[in-house]
């Protein structure tokens, strides 16, 4: 995993898989790539985040950050090999994320998305998240989303050992 830059993420955003950018940027104003690159380092100033590669190319990102004290956001997108930097990414999200915000004095983490994104939500499951139901017409085309969280009564690391 690499540290973000705004020309890796600006990588990703240009080249966001099909499905990330019907997701996010249905949660947005706007449907900029350069827009959402400088809201996703922005974001990442306030908690943690990094890059995967795959044959030396951003293929992913994964990072964390803060709502409110005590509830944080875990957010992840990625190119068409997304899936080749996953496993650095659940990696990197078990052994450095949560153990961060877990010091930053976190209570919940929680992820938004779109009920039809299949992938995103095996991998939020993968990395220990519970469904906590659905937000009907959630996104500005009226599409539904699905919460997903982690809190204190279900630690990540217990889930997996």
């Amino acid at each position: 995993m690499k540290p973000i830059s705004l020309n890796a993420i600006e990588y990703l955003t240009l080249n966001m898989r099909e499905i990330d950018a019907l997701e996010i940027y249905n949660m947005r104003a706007h449907d900029n790539p350069y827009i959402l690159a400088r809201e996703v380092v922005h974001a990442a100033c306030y908690g943690k985040a990094a890059i995967a590669e795959h044959n030396g190319r951003p293929c992913g990102v994964v990072g964390v950050s803060p709502l409110w004290p005590g509830v944080w956001s875990i957010w992840s997108f990625g190119t068409a090999d997304w899936s080749r930097g996953v496993l650095a990414m659940t990696r990197y999200g078990k052994r450095t994320l949560e153990p961060f915000i877990r010091a930053k004095g976190a209570h919940r983490l929680q992820c938004e998305s779109r009920v039809d994104h299949h992938e995103a939500h095996r991998w939020l499951q993968a990395m220990g998240a519970k469904p906590d139901g659905l937000l009907q017409a959630y996104g500005r085309d009226g599409s539904d989303y699905i919460m997903f969280s982690w809190s204190k009564d279900y630690n990540v690391h217990q889930q997996t050992a």
